[in-house]
């Protein structure tokens, strides 16, 4: 816990960054003044530059630090206004100004310890300052020296800026807080990172965290408790104290066990009552269900601790979490937090760059359900350290990383990767993964029905096998998308071959311009007992969106690639099918945009809802999904097929194909509301399949360039008849194309490579 009673602050110690033995040179007459630790600069350190800028100072100073780590405590003093401290490189972590400091470690001079205030590896007092491109650290070592209070950066001035900046430490990373309890400090941090894990935003200033990630470290605790994020001491006659918006809140941390934050009575203050509001932001697993907690005795509903239209696992609604409401919301917008009296707005008029790459896109305003609420922008906030390009597969694995770890991530894939290779890149077959004995050979001669017969489903020894070798298949070719990812395809020849991707349990996903192709089971189950004559089951999906919320799918190619299940023998008088679908949306999904994507060549295509079953994963309120100008070419059936879900299927292209069974499957509780699509080569009568359904809404529908009602067309030739109101109305699309118009745009936009 912090010490309520922090210590005076004292005159820092400068501590020599290494680097050679370099005299400093006078102060310069420029605007610039460049560090540099090799000697190439203006001065080694950065305290060097400080003290070359007049007391005083009334016109900009940019000081430039070149790549290094700088192991220094600066103090840039309040008489010291119009600095700019840059880094020489848009990656802030190549330029690190650091020290080890913590409030309990021992002084040089012997006159006690650091303190709080004192453990700052830098003091930033001056007025009208920015920083930009670098990281500040306090690098002291808890492991080795056991907790304690120990800050990266304590911040006093008013009308500071910092972008894409990085502060990194555990407990107390960043003190923002103002030079008295009767003044005020406004600080406006943007695309920044701050981790730690106790306190780690803390103090006393008017402070706008946009468009950070703030990341809560895991400290293992035993007793469910991994930490808090914030501690705000505002004073009670102060209307702002730190807002975080749009930004995402992001841990490794497990589920349930990080606050959002406790207020702080600095110095045993009694008009202290901490003001922070969580607005408009991504929050993770983390946080607990009651996320705010009392600190020193002050009760946390005594402060002004609130959220707003947050979402992401960790967001709740509930008699713990205050929300404003709209109206308090108005009067808590980001540039009221940074007006003040002199009306600073740096909010507003800021320059910054733009990165106008793919990888930054985000789903557009009203794009189908995946727009409901904040809408997905997938990884879009990555900071450039989580901003990855890959073209192997480990590359792309480790890009990934831990699925758990909710960090936004941009990961730009570059070529054809083909999951069927070794470390070193060598090709793997079936046999690659085969283990205990498993061959199909004798997996066929064991379970033939006339040995086996058809009353049972396989079991023993190669049944036992066949179940290892899969899955030491799965474990190998799988990749598992976690939340707030970007995975994009660079170019138009851009792959994923033999990949099965999961996106599972995430949120805010992004998926687009890629090439999926080709994911085959070595190990598909045969089942005598699945229909009349049994069945070869693969158990592959190209993508599988499984209980995961608010995913864009958008102009892909998924097919088989040059391994079409017609290619395939028969065994037992059944296909050896070693496919299974091509894009699933099941176990509870919810909030999903598939758009422009080409889908090709493939039996079983796309299932909404995997069981009849709505309270197995709690469907019958969730499955709400888009699909438009989707071609689907060429397909056998499930395009899609739809259980429980509000499903919006608008200006969609489909084309027949030898094996066409069906195109929209109405099945159990399913809402589906079919509107302005165009069916070439399809027998009307067969556009719907009747699969434990009873109603659709079908309108504005072409078949063979005539309009058509599905419906009406499926009731004249099937029994029993299917009604015609799904019961609810879509409102979340942005434009409906006339249908006539879908033959010519859809197969020439749709598909990876057309993005434009």
């Amino acid at each position: 816990m912090r010490l309520l009673t922090l210590p005076t602050v004292i005159a820092l110690t400068v501590v020599a960054a290494a680097a050679p033995a370099l005299a400093e040179t006078a102060p310069s007459r420029s605007s610039t003044i460049v560090v540099a630790a090799d000697g190439s600069g203006d001065h080694t350190t950065v305290q060097a530059a400080v003290d070359a800028v007049p007391a005083g100072n009334t016109r900009p100073v940019t000081i430039k630090v070149r790549e290094g780590t700088y192991k220094q405590q600066v103090v840039i003093p309040a008489d010291k206004p119009y600095i700019s401290l840059v880094g020489d490189t848009a990656d802030p972590s190549k330029v690190v100004l650091t020290f080890d400091a913590a409030a309990k470690t021992p002084k040089p001079d012997g006159s006690g310890t650091y303190g709080t205030s004192g453990s700052a590896s830098y003091v930033i007092s001056a007025p009208d300052f920015t920083a930009r491109n670098l990281t500040f650290e306090n690098s002291y070592d808890e492991a080795a020296g056991g907790g304690s209070q120990a800050v990266a950066v304590r911040t006093t001035g008013d009308r500071q800026v910092y972008e894409n900046v990085r502060f990194i430490g555990n407990q107390d990373t960043l003190y923002a807080n103002t030079p008295s309890a009767t003044t005020t400090a406004r600080q406006y941090f943007r695309n920044c990172y701050v981790e730690g894990d106790v306190d780690f935003i803390f103090g006393r200033a008017t402070a706008l965290f946009h468009n950070c990630v703030i990341k809560s470290l895991s400290r293992g605790a035993a007793d469910g408790n991994n930490g808090y994020v914030t501690a705000a001491s505002t004073e009670i006659t102060n209307p702002y104290g730190f807002m975080i918006y749009r930004s995402h809140l992001v841990s490794d941390a497990p589920a349930k066990t990080v606050h959002l934050g406790r207020p702080w009575p600095a110095g045993g203050s009694a008009t202290a009552r901490g003001q922070v509001l969580i607005r408009e932001s991504w929050l993770g697993q983390q946080f607990k269900d009651a996320p705010w907690t009392d600190m020193s005795g002050l009760n946390w509903r005594e402060a002004r601790l609130a959220e707003y239209l947050n979402r992401g696992p960790g967001a709740a609604v509930n008699g713990d979490r205050p929300q404003l409401t709209r109206e308090q919301a108005r009067q808590h917008d980001p540039e009221d937090y940074l007006r003040g009296a002199d009306g600073w707005d740096p909010f507003r008029s800021f320059p910054t760059g733009s990165d106008n790459r793919l990888g930054r896109q985000v789903l557009p305003e009203n794009d189908g359900w995946a727009a409901e609420g904040a809408g997905t922008t997938g990884g879009s906030a990555a900071r450039p350290e989580n901003v990855y390009t890959v073209s192997t597969a480990a590359q792309l694995r480790a890009a990934l990383g831990n699925p758990a770890d909710n960090t936004p991530k941009i990961i730009y894939v570059k070529g054809a990767i083909d999951a069927d290779t070794d470390a070193a890149g060598n090709p793997l077959t079936c046999d690659s993964y085969a283990v205990n004995g498993y061959s199909l050979q004798a997996y066929l001669a064991a379970y033939d029905p006339a040995v086996w017969g058809r009353d049972r489903v396989p079991s023993g020894p190669l049944e036992e096998a066949r179940k290892a070798s899969y899955d030491k298949m799965a474990q190998h070719v799988t990749i598992n998308v976690g939340s707030n990812v970007t995975l994009v395809g660079l170019g138009s020849d851009a792959a994923l071959k033999s990949f099965g991707i999961r996106i599972t349990n995430a949120d805010n996903v992004i998926v687009r311009n890629l090439t999926i192709t080709d994911t085959s089971d070595c190990f598909p189950q045969w089942d005598p007992t699945d229909g009349d004559e049994g069945n070869w089951n693969a158990s592959f999906d190209n993508v599988e969106v499984s209980g995961a919320t608010h995913v864009w799918l958008d102009h892909n190619t998924l097919n088989d690639g040059d391994n079409p299940d017609s290619n395939q023998p028969s065994y037992f008088g059944r296909p050896y099918q070693v496919h299974d679908g091509l894009l699933d949306i099941v176990r509870g999904a919810n909030h999903v945009t598939m758009s422009w994507n080409h889908l090709s060549g493939h039996d079983k295509v796309t299932l909404i809802g995997n069981t009849d079953n709505g309270t197995r994963y709690g469907e019958t309120d969730k499955l709400k999904v888009t699909l438009h100008h989707n071609f689907f070419e060429g397909l056998g059936q499930r395009t899609p097929r739809v259980r429980f879900g509000q499903v919006h299927i608008y200006n969609n292209y489909y084309t027949g194909g030898d094996n066409y069974l069906y195109s929209i499957g109405v099945g159990a509780g399913s809402q589906v509301y079919a509107q302005s699509n165009a069916f070439d080569g399809i027998p009307a009568e067969k556009v719907l399949s009747v699969l434990k359904g009873t109603a659709i809404t079908a309108r504005d529908n072409l078949v063979g360039g005539a309009p058509t009602d599905l419906v009406a067309a499926h009731n004249a030739a099937h029994d029993p008849d299917l009604g015609a109101d799904a019961g609810w109305t879509p409102t979340l699309f942005t434009r409906i194309d006339p249908a006539h118009t879908l033959r010519g745009t859809v197969p020439a936009r749709a598909g990876a490579g057309r993005l434009r």
